[in-house]
């Protein structure tokens, strides 16, 4: 049974350690998300209406990573463990939205270590900086602009603008668990993986981060991601820089515009 709930300013929804057994979709509302480090609760993300949380503990059945606090009033989806098993089969709607929420974090979370493997050891004895601004930043204008006739015809509307991050972009799949904000149509040879970038915004910067594309990106000259390049993220010139999606030969190459 999916119960709807709703949290007041203030209120924790679930705390850092304790056994949960639910998930949560936001209908209406926002939350953060803090972790306890040193003693102190270090913010790790805020999250929003169509989004989930809460589902890692209640896949695994291990304690809650994290500590979620309603931010103002929200309403949200409550899902049951069992639920969640009996959708997968009755109603897997549900189900398969929040087994992409799940695995789009496993890959952020694979991106992050590898971020901290390349960094030097005193960064594992600072808390984590979030990737994504809080609210109240100024606006940016991001828009990407298709540079060959294919990379024109892969956006809605050349230029198309960016205006939620983090910002998805894979390849247009039929597969259920692919999650993209934008689905780029490819054919073989294929340049784009069905998961392959990440737009982010960071302390009034705007960056790439690799999703675990096969060929990686070009930003600006920089190899991102695939066998060779960094995870990211990499971060374009105040203005903005061009993005190219796959090798050096691909025909997907955009320019990035920052205003």
């Amino acid at each position: 049974m999916i119960t709807l709930r709703q949290f007041e300013p203030g209120e924790v929804i679930i705390k850092e350690n304790d056994m949960g057994e639910t998930a949560y979709v936001i209908e209406r509302g926002r939350v953060e998300v803090t972790k306890q480090s040193g003693g102190e609760a270090v913010h790790i993300d805020y999250v929003t209406a169509g989004e989930t949380f809460g589902e890692m503990s209640m896949i695994d059945d291990k304690p809650r990573s994290a500590t979620v606090t309603a931010l103002e009033e929200t309403i949200a989806r409550e899902i049951h463990r069992d639920t969640f098993f009996e959708n997968l089969q009755s109603d897997p709607e549900i189900a398969i939205s929040i087994l992409k929420v799940l695995f789009e974090r496993l890959r952020e979370s694979h991106v992050k270590i590898l971020q901290l493997q390349q960094d030097t050891p005193e960064a594992f004895n600072h808390p984590p900086k979030a990737l994504h601004d809080a609210p109240g930043q100024p606006e940016l204008t991001v828009s990407m602009e298709g540079l060959t006739p294919l990379a024109s015809q892969s956006l809605p509307e050349n230029p198309f603008h960016i205006k939620e991050f983090p910002f998805l972009i894979g390849r247009k799949s039929r597969d259920p668990l692919s999650y993209n904000d934008l689905k780029i149509p490819d054919s073989v040879p294929l340049q784009i993986s069905r998961h392959h970038i990440e737009f982010i915004r960071n302390e009034g910067r705007i960056g790439v981060s690799d999703r675990g594309s096969y060929l990686g990106s070009m930003v600006d000259g920089r190899l991102l991601g695939g066998e060779d390049g960094t995870p990211g993220p990499l971060f374009f010139e105040r203005s903005g820089g061009t993005l190219i999606l796959g090798n050096d030969k691909s025909p997907f190459r955009y320019k990035i515009r920052i205003a």
